[in-house]
């Protein structure tokens, strides 16, 4: 047995390569050449998807992001009826004031004591506050909304 018979004795038919197979005219449409990878153009379109997201991101931290002014609730007291006291502390820029909008609401949700206070500008970056909030109903919970800069 030789080296190009297999081993029920037929002879293995040559390896060809795709240049040298010939298809019939039409029957398989036309045949395309390889195109060159266009490398310089994915790198230069890759970099300008990551610099618009970029941008993007920047731009919305710029308008939604981390203000300068964040409140925390620390506690909440309504055993005394008719009023709940709120206890809470603020972040500011040292030197600023700011207001900051309390509420309370019911089992329901509703929404039975509103008010805004005025946390006064001083050095301090922490204040921390307690008010007490006066209420029509029975409390079930006490918030801090949110807090802005004072005028």
């Amino acid at each position: 047995m030789t080296e190009t018979q297999t081993t029920d004795g037929r002879v293995p038919a040559a390896p060809l390569d795709a240049a040298s197979v010939s298809f019939p005219d039409g029957r398989y449409g036309r045949r395309r050449e390889p195109s060159r990878r266009r490398t310089g153009t994915t790198a230069v379109l890759t970099a300008g998807v990551i610099a618009a997201g970029v941008v993007t991101a920047w731009l919305l931290m710029e308008s939604y992001g981390q203000d300068e002014l964040s409140e925390r609730l620390l506690a909440f007291d309504d055993s005394v009826p008719g009023q709940v006291e709120v206890t809470f502390e603020v972040y500011k820029p040292a030197g600023e004031g700011a207001t900051c909008a309390v509420r309370s609401r019911d089992l329901a949700g509703a929404e039975i004591g509103y008010a805004e206070v005025d946390v006064p500008a001083d050095d301090a970056t922490r204040v921390e506050m307690t008010y007490v909030l006066p209420v029509e109903g029975d409390v079930n919970t006490g918030e801090v909304l949110r807090c802005w800069q004072a005028d």
